[in-house]
């Protein structure tokens, strides 16, 4: 049997945050249950290391807020190790990529009040045309006309604009937003201090751009940086935003020598499969919503 790296974003009631697909944290407890029963959880750091079962790894992306006060709450409790990678822009820079202003208006408000509020702006031929990308996911159709719309219609200046003032009319501000979404450096230090792996995840969550030493700069350096000053070690575990975009196997191919030469040891896909967790810098990871547990043993 192969090993496994679980991808998990958001760990809340999906009830409460209904601008993505989260998992409660009643079944990532379960799901973290079934998974020590069959594999050897580890950290990143532990991947050479003898076991009797097959190993896995619980890795989580984004480092927001929720992963802190259920995911870590409840693996500290069971004993379990988890691997956090970190998005330093929004502590750094106080910016909020796109994505999670998208997802916090469709949290907060109906899909249909927002399409109608902004499909007068837009050719709405031209979005209805090009959505069904989120099609597999998205059942309902205003939420793949928003999310088209805002991530690849619109500039990204024109969309902010609009996303950030419905972000302030629920939380006065920015710097509130960004203070209850995202970890924290006390946050960051204790999850460190008590076991888990934190990693690189970017600085402001953009697809691979094609040059790998001026995205390493922009993306990966700063927060790499960040990481090893607050934790006052050496970071050497990476999770590319978007596990790439469209460019994700130019991208393990370009950017591994680059991530190697500073220090990087291992690297996680948004790829689906099994992996082998001995050997290799890259390795493929299952959604933990796809995950179906009676499938993969």
């Amino acid at each position: 049997m192969e090993d496994l790296v679980v991808m998990y974003h958001y760990v809340m009631e999906p009830e409460n945050w209904r601008g993505s697909v989260p998992i409660s944290p009643i079944e990532f407890r379960k799901q973290v249950e079934w998974i020590r029963e069959h594999y050897e959880i580890i950290k990143p750091e532990d991947i050479h290391r003898h076991t009797n079962k097959p190993k896995c790894i619980l890795s989580f992306d984004d480092a927001t807020k929720d992963q802190y006060i259920n995911a870590f709450q409840i693996l500290k409790k069971m004993g379990v190790p988890g691997y956090f990678a970190v998005m330093s822009g929004p502590l750094v820079e106080r910016k909020v990529p796109i994505f999670h202003l998208v997802h916090t208006l469709l949290s907060h408000f109906s899909d249909k009040e927002i399409w109608e509020e902004i499909s007068n702006q837009v050719n709405i031929d031209e979005i209805k045309n090009n959505c069904d990308i989120y099609y597999s996911y998205e059942m309902n159709k205003y939420r793949r006309l928003i999310k088209y719309l805002f991530n690849f219609y619109w500039p990204e200046e024109r969309g902010r604009a609009f996303l950030e003032e419905k972000v302030i009319s629920i939380y006065s501000s920015l710097d509130v937003f960004i203070d209850k979404f995202y970890l924290s450096e006390r946050e960051i230090i204790e999850m460190d201090t008590c076991g888990m792996s934190i990693g690189v995840h970017c600085e402001n969550h953009l697809p691979y751009s094609g040059n790998p030493q001026e995205f390493y700069e922009k993306e990966i350096k700063v927060c790499k940086r960040y990481l090893e000053k607050i934790l006052n070690k050496e970071i050497k575990l990476y999770t590319p935003a978007f596990g790439g975009g469209e460019k994700s196997i130019q991208m393990q191919i370009e950017l591994l020598p680059v991530l190697q030469e500073n220090g990087f040891t291992l690297g996680f896909t948004t790829e689906k499969g099994l992996t082998e967790l001995k050997e290799g810098f890259w390795h493929k990871r299952i959604d933990c919503n796809q995950l179906i547990i009676s499938n993969v043993v």
